[in-house]
């Protein structure tokens, strides 16, 4: 073998083991937190395994932020875990995007912690309600975010008066608007379109977040739910958004 074959041979050799080795670092390497905020798609396994997405559910996020205890913690619909007379506390979410990735890469975000009563139009196994679900989120995998889409969340307020325009970040239709209309006890009644995946979107005047959307043109007060966590106690109690 000639001097220029065996330098060429040492060469090849020799960037094989580089890119080897950077290969085997940037399988090491951790991956980023993923961004979840108000309005985030959000897959519901319904209790099945994470191979099987035969009956996944898929929700949209309502808000995110902290309890009183330091929990990381979300909120979306009860309905997103109900079907019927049955039920899943306890139940595995993941990205909506995960529904679309191979099993061996997929994150788990968190876990349903509670399951509140339903909206008065399909009610559930737990009677009417506020149709709310409180979500205890991995904070190692969870970067929480007040951003997503065309929708902030700075805050939380009362339910704007009759005419006032609002609006929802869902994850099937993007974000949305319409017009207060009036309340009916914790319900809010408004001319914002809704279709299957944006349950649980936060609905918003301007940047505060007033409520969450469980149905074309109808919500629950968001200051209806939190006055309800707060007198549960627990896991969600005291919850404050994240800021911008």
């Amino acid at each position: 073998m000639s001097r220029n074959s065996l330098v060429a041979v040492l060469v090849a050799l020799l960037l094989t083991l580089i890119d080897t080795t950077v290969a085997a670092a940037d399988s090491d390497m951790p991956r980023g937190r993923m961004p979840v905020g108000g309005g985030t798609g959000l897959a519901f396994l319904r209790g099945g395994p994470l191979t099987d997405h035969a009956l996944v559910y898929i929700c949209t996020l309502t808000t995110i932020g902290y309890d009183a205890a330091g929990n990381l913690v979300g909120l979306t619909n009860a309905h997103c875990v109900y079907d019927g007379d049955k039920q899943w506390p306890g139940d595995r979410v993941l990205l909506e995007s995960a529904v679309f990735t191979p099993a061996a890469a997929i994150d788990v975000l968190g876990m349903v912690e509670y399951i509140s009563g339903g909206n008065p139009i399909v009610p559930g196994p737990n009677g009417p309600g506020l149709d709310y679900a409180v979500i205890v989120f991995d904070k190692s995998i969870v970067e929480p975010v007040a951003t997503v889409g065309k929708t902030t969340i700075r805050g939380v307020g009362s339910p704007p008066p009759a005419g006032t325009s609002v609006c929802k970040q869902g994850a099937a239709s993007d974000r949305s608007c319409g017009t207060t209309l009036t309340t009916t006890g914790p319900y809010l009644v408004n001319t914002i379109s809704e279709i299957p995946g944006d349950s649980g979107a936060p609905m918003v005047a301007g940047d505060t977040l007033v409520g969450n959307q469980w149905m074309w043109g109808a919500g629950t007060a968001i200051t209806d739910i939190l006055a309800d966590l707060d007198r549960r106690g627990g896991i969600g109690a005291g919850f404050r958004p994240v800021s911008p």
